[in-house]
């Protein structure tokens, strides 16, 4: 479930097996065939400096968004936009990747959703209709793109 909507995460990894924390894409998608989001956690995305600018980021992101997700982008309001890092593992060595994310805000329903951007310009992470806990100061939806929230909840 996800925000109480049934949900399907795919998942590839080159290794051929579910190892977390490795390099891997995972798309997870709703019972409606709607994009929830992606990752694409790939060792090409290692920090090496280089980085899109944010004027950048922000209009890939949206290019992206009118393709993918068009209900997202005619009501919303970018949060910031700044440097994310993620943490795998590229043959068991810990390896930082790192984008421009794109946080934003759809006014309709107060849910937040994110774009980041790969040093190489193409999308590297999509999360949409993500609930924040104010009181816990935490996020509520369900995080199934994210590994250390996979072994939380005891999967695989």
């Amino acid at each position: 479930m996800h925000n109480g909507i049934d949900v399907t995460l795919y998942r590839y990894q080159p290794e051929g097996k579910f190892v977390l924390d490795h390099q891997h894409v995972s798309i997870l998608q709703n019972d409606k065939g709607k994009l929830e989001g992606f990752v694409r956690l790939l060792p090409q995305y290692k920090v090496s400096g280089k980085q899109v600018s944010k004027d950048k980021a922000k209009n890939i992101a949206m290019n992206f968004l009118q393709r993918f997700a068009p209900d997202l982008v005619d009501k919303y309001k970018v949060n910031w936009i700044d440097e994310h890092t993620e943490e795998i593992l590229v043959n068991n060595e810990k390896t930082i990747i790192s984008g421009m994310k794109v946080k934003c805000r759809n006014e309709r329903d107060g849910l937040y959703f994110w774009v980041v951007i790969a040093p190489d310009e193409s999308v590297m992470i999509f999360e949409r209709d993500i609930e924040w806990d104010f009181l816990r100061t935490g996020r509520k939806t369900e995080k199934w793109l994210h590994d250390n929230w996979l072994v939380n909840v005891n999967i695989p």
